[in-house]
Protein backbone atom coordinates (compact mmCIF):
# COMPACT_ATOMS: atom_id res chain seq x y z
CA UNK A 1 0.00 0.00 0.00
CA UNK A 2 1.29 3.46 -1.15
CA UNK A 3 0.36 6.02 1.45
CA UNK A 4 0.80 9.28 0.13
CA UNK A 5 3.73 11.21 2.39
CA UNK A 6 3.73 14.64 2.40
CA UNK A 7 6.69 15.87 0.56
CA UNK A 8 9.67 16.98 3.22
CA UNK A 9 10.05 20.58 2.03
CA UNK A 10 6.23 21.12 3.18
CA UNK A 11 6.56 19.22 6.65
CA UNK A 12 9.89 21.51 7.00
CA UNK A 13 7.62 24.89 5.74
CA UNK A 14 4.91 23.42 7.95
CA UNK A 15 7.35 23.36 11.21
CA UNK A 16 8.78 26.72 10.76
CA UNK A 17 5.73 28.35 10.47
CA UNK A 18 4.19 26.86 13.65
CA UNK A 19 7.85 27.85 15.39
CA UNK A 20 7.28 31.36 13.92
CA UNK A 21 3.98 31.73 15.33
CA UNK A 22 5.32 30.51 18.71
CA UNK A 23 8.06 32.85 19.07
CA UNK A 24 5.40 35.56 18.42
CA UNK A 25 3.11 34.61 20.89
CA UNK A 26 6.14 34.57 23.33
CA UNK A 27 7.30 37.54 22.36
CA UNK A 28 4.25 39.05 22.87
CA UNK A 29 3.53 37.54 26.47
CA UNK A 30 6.81 38.55 27.37
CA UNK A 31 5.57 42.69 26.56
CA UNK A 32 3.44 42.27 30.03
CA UNK A 33 6.82 41.06 32.09
CA UNK A 34 9.01 43.53 34.24
CA UNK A 35 12.12 41.85 33.06
CA UNK A 36 11.56 42.64 29.17
CA UNK A 37 14.87 42.75 27.99
CA UNK A 38 16.07 39.89 29.52
CA UNK A 39 12.83 37.71 28.37
CA UNK A 40 13.43 38.86 24.80
CA UNK A 41 17.43 38.02 25.26
CA UNK A 42 16.77 34.48 26.22
CA UNK A 43 13.60 34.40 23.18
CA UNK A 44 16.00 35.25 20.77
CA UNK A 45 19.11 33.52 22.10
CA UNK A 46 17.25 30.33 21.82
CA UNK A 47 15.92 30.96 18.25
CA UNK A 48 19.14 31.57 16.83
CA UNK A 49 20.92 28.62 18.35
CA UNK A 50 17.50 26.06 16.89
CA UNK A 51 18.27 28.16 13.61
CA UNK A 52 22.29 28.40 13.12
CA UNK A 53 21.93 32.13 12.92
CA UNK A 54 21.80 31.88 9.19
CA UNK A 55 21.28 35.61 7.69
CA UNK A 56 18.05 34.89 6.15
CA UNK A 57 16.50 33.56 9.56
CA UNK A 58 18.02 36.29 11.37
CA UNK A 59 15.78 38.87 9.91
CA UNK A 60 12.60 36.56 10.18
CA UNK A 61 14.05 36.27 13.78
CA UNK A 62 14.51 39.48 14.63
CA UNK A 63 10.88 40.48 12.17
CA UNK A 64 9.14 37.91 14.09
CA UNK A 65 10.13 38.86 17.84
CA UNK A 66 9.84 42.50 17.41
CA UNK A 67 6.42 42.10 15.57
CA UNK A 68 5.56 39.65 18.60
CA UNK A 69 6.11 42.55 21.32
CA UNK A 70 4.32 45.02 19.83
CA UNK A 71 1.18 43.42 19.32
CA UNK A 72 1.59 42.17 23.04
CA UNK A 73 2.46 46.19 24.17
CA UNK A 74 -0.62 47.20 22.14
CA UNK A 75 -2.91 44.88 23.74
CA UNK A 76 -2.37 45.65 26.92
CA UNK A 77 -1.94 49.66 26.72
CA UNK A 78 1.45 49.63 27.78
CA UNK A 79 4.47 52.61 26.97
CA UNK A 80 5.04 51.53 23.23
CA UNK A 81 8.40 53.40 23.39
CA UNK A 82 9.97 52.12 26.18
CA UNK A 83 9.13 48.70 25.70
CA UNK A 84 10.29 48.59 22.38
CA UNK A 85 13.75 50.17 23.72
CA UNK A 86 14.20 47.48 26.24
CA UNK A 87 12.72 44.67 23.52
CA UNK A 88 15.66 46.19 21.08
CA UNK A 89 18.15 45.77 23.62
CA UNK A 90 17.66 42.04 24.40
CA UNK A 91 17.28 41.30 20.65
CA UNK A 92 20.82 43.28 20.83
CA UNK A 93 22.08 41.30 23.36
CA UNK A 94 21.08 37.70 21.75
CA UNK A 95 22.93 38.72 18.97
CA UNK A 96 25.99 40.24 20.04
CA UNK A 97 26.66 37.22 22.27
CA UNK A 98 26.10 34.51 18.99
CA UNK A 99 28.70 37.04 17.07
CA UNK A 100 30.94 36.36 20.20
CA UNK A 101 30.10 32.30 19.89
CA UNK A 102 30.63 32.48 16.53
CA UNK A 103 34.19 33.60 16.22
CA UNK A 104 35.14 31.34 19.18
CA UNK A 105 33.91 28.47 17.12
CA UNK A 106 35.98 29.79 14.14
CA UNK A 107 39.03 30.72 16.48
CA UNK A 108 38.52 26.82 17.80
CA UNK A 109 38.66 25.77 14.30
CA UNK A 110 41.66 27.19 13.56
CA UNK A 111 43.58 26.31 17.02
CA UNK A 112 42.58 22.15 15.95
CA UNK A 113 43.79 22.58 12.44
CA UNK A 114 40.35 21.80 10.24
CA UNK A 115 40.63 22.48 7.05
CA UNK A 116 38.31 24.55 5.96
CA UNK A 117 37.20 25.06 2.20
CA UNK A 118 37.87 28.53 1.01
CA UNK A 119 34.23 29.36 0.61
CA UNK A 120 33.15 27.64 3.89
CA UNK A 121 35.42 29.69 5.76
CA UNK A 122 35.00 33.02 3.42
CA UNK A 123 30.83 32.70 4.38
CA UNK A 124 31.27 32.38 8.29
CA UNK A 125 34.07 35.83 7.75
CA UNK A 126 31.48 37.64 5.96
CA UNK A 127 28.41 36.50 7.81
CA UNK A 128 29.85 37.74 11.09
CA UNK A 129 30.60 41.37 8.98
CA UNK A 130 26.85 41.78 8.17
CA UNK A 131 25.06 40.85 11.28
CA UNK A 132 24.88 44.26 12.82
CA UNK A 133 23.91 45.61 9.23
CA UNK A 134 21.09 43.06 8.89
CA UNK A 135 20.25 43.15 12.66
CA UNK A 136 19.56 47.40 11.88
CA UNK A 137 18.30 46.56 8.48
CA UNK A 138 15.70 44.02 9.50
CA UNK A 139 14.46 46.49 12.41
CA UNK A 140 14.11 48.78 9.73
CA UNK A 141 11.85 46.68 7.60
CA UNK A 142 9.90 45.74 10.36
CA UNK A 143 9.21 49.50 10.81
CA UNK A 144 8.12 49.99 7.15
CA UNK A 145 5.32 46.77 7.61
CA UNK A 146 4.14 47.79 10.77
CA UNK A 147 1.57 50.34 11.64
CA UNK A 148 0.44 53.13 13.79
CA UNK A 149 2.73 53.80 17.13
CA UNK A 150 4.68 50.34 16.62
CA UNK A 151 5.80 52.00 12.74
CA UNK A 152 6.67 55.40 14.50
CA UNK A 153 8.94 54.26 17.02
CA UNK A 154 10.73 51.09 15.90
CA UNK A 155 11.27 52.85 12.72
CA UNK A 156 13.08 55.81 15.26
CA UNK A 157 14.58 53.23 17.49
CA UNK A 158 16.49 51.47 13.64
CA UNK A 159 17.27 55.27 12.54
CA UNK A 160 19.21 55.76 16.25
CA UNK A 161 21.05 52.58 15.84
CA UNK A 162 21.85 53.11 12.13
CA UNK A 163 23.75 56.04 13.14
CA UNK A 164 25.05 55.39 17.11
CA UNK A 165 25.91 51.77 16.47
CA UNK A 166 24.80 48.42 17.97
CA UNK A 167 26.43 46.05 20.74
CA UNK A 168 26.70 43.65 18.16
CA UNK A 169 28.99 45.99 15.86
CA UNK A 170 31.02 46.07 18.78
CA UNK A 171 31.56 43.01 19.49
CA UNK A 172 31.74 41.49 15.83
CA UNK A 173 34.87 44.39 15.05
CA UNK A 174 36.30 42.70 18.41
CA UNK A 175 35.62 38.98 17.15
CA UNK A 176 37.45 39.72 13.94
CA UNK A 177 40.35 41.50 15.48
CA UNK A 178 40.43 38.41 18.07
CA UNK A 179 40.22 35.68 15.20
CA UNK A 180 43.18 37.75 13.03
CA UNK A 181 45.56 37.38 16.66
CA UNK A 182 44.38 33.54 16.58
CA UNK A 183 44.78 33.08 13.53
CA UNK A 184 48.08 34.30 13.78
CA UNK A 185 49.40 32.46 16.84
CA UNK A 186 47.96 29.05 15.48
CA UNK A 187 50.29 29.50 12.57
CA UNK A 188 53.34 29.86 14.35
CA UNK A 189 51.94 27.42 17.04
CA UNK A 190 52.14 25.13 13.50
CA UNK A 191 55.48 26.28 12.60
CA UNK A 192 56.98 25.34 15.96
CA UNK A 193 56.06 21.63 16.30
CA UNK A 194 51.85 20.87 15.55
CA UNK A 195 51.35 17.76 13.87
CA UNK A 196 51.54 18.04 10.06
CA UNK A 197 48.08 17.74 8.97
CA UNK A 198 47.31 20.38 11.87
CA UNK A 199 50.42 22.60 10.87
CA UNK A 200 49.31 22.77 7.37
CA UNK A 201 45.42 22.98 7.83
CA UNK A 202 45.94 26.19 10.30
CA UNK A 203 48.85 27.68 7.59
CA UNK A 204 45.84 27.20 4.91
CA UNK A 205 43.49 29.01 7.12
CA UNK A 206 45.82 31.37 7.59
CA UNK A 207 46.45 31.97 3.93
CA UNK A 208 42.61 32.37 3.36
CA UNK A 209 41.80 34.69 6.13
CA UNK A 210 44.43 37.22 5.62
CA UNK A 211 43.23 38.55 2.38
CA UNK A 212 39.30 37.77 3.69
CA UNK A 213 40.48 39.69 7.09
CA UNK A 214 42.00 42.35 5.35
CA UNK A 215 39.03 42.78 2.93
CA UNK A 216 36.45 42.66 5.73
CA UNK A 217 38.81 45.17 7.25
CA UNK A 218 38.68 47.87 4.98
CA UNK A 219 34.61 47.03 4.31
CA UNK A 220 33.74 47.10 8.18
CA UNK A 221 35.74 50.82 8.02
CA UNK A 222 33.31 51.76 5.17
CA UNK A 223 30.15 50.39 6.80
CA UNK A 224 30.59 52.30 10.10
CA UNK A 225 31.21 55.44 7.57
CA UNK A 226 27.65 54.53 5.92
CA UNK A 227 26.19 53.67 8.79
CA UNK A 228 27.17 56.80 10.74
CA UNK A 229 26.77 59.35 7.86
Amino acid sequence: MNDAQTPASSEASITDSAQLVQWHDEAAAAASEPDLRERVRELTARALRERRMALNDLREIVSVITSGVGSGLTARGGEMKDGLKQAVSGLDDAVSSAAQAASYALREAAEQGKAFKDNELKASLEQLRDLETQFVDSLKQTASQSGGKLKEELGYLSDHLKHSGTRTGEQVREALQQLARGVKAGTEAGRAGLSESASTATERLSQVASGILAALSESLKRQSERLRS
